[in-house]
C-alpha cells in the first residue's frame, strides 16, 4: 500500500470521498488537495503516492504524473465518445441518445488515458443541463463507489478496457463558438444552443450532492 493517496476534488466532496477510501483501507495517508498548485512535488513522496482526481478541471502536471508510484486515476463527467472540457453540453446539442461518466488512467494528455470502467445512462428526452449534470454526478459516484477499494489498495489496479476515446473533442474554444447565436440562426438552432449552452456552464454538480 501506498504511503499517500492524493485526493483531487471539490470542496464538497473532498471530505465524502476521503471518508469512504480511508473506511476501505485503514491507516491510509489520504491528502485532500484543492489545487493542483498545492500537489507535492518531491520525488520522495510522489514515488509512494497514487493520485485519484473526481470531476476535477485542473491540468496535472506531467512532472507529477511521472513521479507517482502507484499511477494516477481520473473520474471525467463524460463517456469516452466525449473527452474534454464541459461535454455534458456538447452532447445535449448533439441530441446524443446515451452518456454518462468514465474512470480511467492519467496521462499527460488530458482524456487520453487508458478507459478503466464507464457508467452509462439513457438521456431523457427533456434533459437539460441542469437535470443532466445530476445524472453525470451520480454516476460518477458509482464509479468511485464501484472502485475505492482497489483506489485505496495498491498495487491493485483498475482493469484496461479495449475502449477508445473518440467523437467530438469538447474545448473551451468550442464551447465559446457554439454558445454565440448568429442573427440567421433558425428557430431550431436557436432553441438547441441555448438549452446546451445557455447559462454558460456546462456541467454544475448538485447543490445538495446525491452521497447516498
Amino acid at each position: 500500500m501506498p504511503a499517500t493517496l492524493l485526493l483531487l476534488a471539490g470542496e464538497a466532496e473532498r471530505p465524502v470521498l476521503a471518508a469512504l477510501l480511508r473506511s476501505v483501507a485503514s491507516g491510509l495517508r489520504v491528502m485532500e488537495i484543492a489545487r493542483v498548485a498545492d500537489l507535492p512535488r518531491d520525488l520522495e513522496t510522489l514515488s509512494q503516492a497514487r493520485l485519484v482526481a473526481f470531476l476535477f478541471s485542473e491540468i496535472v502536471p506531467a512532472e507529477v504524473l511521472e513521479g507517482l508510484g502507484f499511477g494516477a486515476y481520473n473520474i471525467h463527467p463524460g463517456p469516452p465518445e466525449y473527452p474534454g472540457w464541459m461535454p455534458v453540453s456538447f452532447a445535449l446539442y448533439d441530441g446524443a441518445p446515451r452518456f454518462g461518466a468514465t474512470i480511467h488512467e492519467m496521462a499527460v494528455k488530458v482524456d487520453a488515458g487508458t478507459i478503466c470502467d464507464v457508467e452509462n445512462f439513457d438521456v431523457p428526452a427533456d434533459a437539460t443541463q441542469a437535470s443532466l449534470s445530476e445524472l453525470t454526478y451520480a454516476a460518477s459516484l458509482k464509479l468511485f463507489r464501484r472502485w475505492a477499494e482497489v483506489l485505496a489498495m495498491p498495487p491493485l489496479k483498475l482493469p484496461r478496457l479495449p475502449l477508445k476515446w473518440s467523437g467530438r473533442s469538447c474545448t473551451k474554444r468550442g464551447f465559446a463558438k457554439l454558445a454565440r447565436i448568429a442573427q440567421a440562426a433558425s428557430e431550431e438552432e436557436v432553441r438547441r444552443r441555448i438549452q446546451a449552452f445557455g447559462d454558460g456552464d456546462g456541467f454544475t454538480p448538485p447543490t445538495t450532492a446525491p452521497w447516498t
